[in-house]
C-alpha cells in the first residue's frame, strides 16, 4: 500500500483528508503503488532554490516532483512532490479553483510526473491532460 506523508501541511492550514480521493483514482493509472511518497509543502523561495538547482530555473514554480523509482532500484521512498502554496494561491484563479482544488490540481500533476508522465510533446501531454481530467473530474 502506498503511504503518503503530508508534510508542512499543518503549519499552512491544508486538510490533508480531501487528497484521499484523488489517491484512489490515481492508483489505477500506476504500476507501482507501494513503498513512501511525500508531499511537501513549501514556499516561493524553498521552491525557487529546488527549481535552480535541480532544473536551472532560477525562478518559483508551482510544483516539482522528483522519483526515485529508477531501475532496479529497491528504495521504499517512490518519490517527492514539492507544492509552492504562495504560487499555488496567486494562480488558483486562473484555473477557476479554490486553493484546495488548486492544491489537488498540482498534487495529481505531480504524482503524474512521479510515475513516468510528462507533457514535453504534444502526444504525451494529451495523455497526461485526459489523466489528470478524469482524475480531477471523477
Amino acid at each position: 500500500m502506498m503511504d503518503i506523508q503530508f508534510i508542512n501541511s499543518e503549519e499552512w492550514g491544508i486538510e490533508n483528508s480531501g487528497f484521499q480521493q484523488y489517491v484512489e483514482r490515481l492508483k489505477k493509472h500506476v504500476p507501482k503503488t507501494e513503498g513512501v511518497l511525500n508531499v511537501i509543502f513549501v514556499n516561493d523561495e524553498y521552491i525557487q532554490a529546488l527549481n535552480k538547482q535541480y532544473r536551472d530555473k532560477d525562478k518559483s514554480t508551482d510544483v516539482l516532483s522528483f522519483s526515485y523509482m529508477e531501475e532496479g532500484e529497491d528504495s521504499e521512498l517512490i518519490g517527492e512532490i514539492y507544492i509552492s502554496i504562495p504560487t499555488a494561491k496567486g494562480q488558483m484563479g486562473d484555473f477557476g479553483n479554490d486553493l484546495h482544488h488548486e492544491l489537488y490540481r498540482l498534487f495529481v500533476h505531480g504524482f503524474l510526473h512521479i510515475f513516468g508522465h510528462d507533457h514535453e510533446e504534444d502526444a504525451d501531454y494529451e495523455v497526461m491532460k485526459k489523466i489528470e481530467d478524469e482524475v480531477l473530474g471523477g
